[in-house]
């Protein structure tokens, strides 16, 4: 019963949809906003609950906007999840940030993280942006 009543609580607290990636890399390279692309798994707790806390809380807030976002089933897309991931473990959260030289900068963070990670490292991706 505990189990069910666990299972049905996680399903229902999935966030909205996300851009695919291939939508969220040209909005990021046509706005000059960094690039955030979740990689994980809908049976991996951690990538669920990074999903459905963090982000959903972050999006709310308006913390997002400046982003654009992706996320990436490794069992649904394992080709691209092999190439955005390094090592194994999931969730994975890859930030790219275009330098003003017209590179790209990657900052990953790799298991759940907390709003207050997510902050710091989308700050300094957007100072990465803007050379600074």
């Amino acid at each position: 019963m505990l189990l069910a009543a666990v299972l049905s609580t996680v399903v229902t607290d999935q966030p909205a949809p996300q851009q695919d990636y291939a939508a969220a890399y040209r909005t990021a390279q046509q706005e000059g906003k960094p690039l955030m692309v979740v990689v994980g798994a809908d049976w991996c707790p951690a990538c669920v609950n990074l999903k459905s806390q963090t982000i959903a809380s972050m999006k709310q807030s308006g913390e997002l906007q400046d982003v654009s976002i992706a996320v990436v089933d490794q069992d649904d897309q394992p080709e691209l999840a092999a190439q955005l991931k390094r090592g194994r473990t999931i969730p994975q959260i890859i930030v790219f940030s275009q330098t003003p030289a017209g590179g790209w900068k990657r900052i990953q963070l790799t298991g759940f993280q907390s709003e207050t990670t997510m902050q710091s490292v989308l700050s300094k991706a957007k100072q990465l942006s803007q050379g600074s």
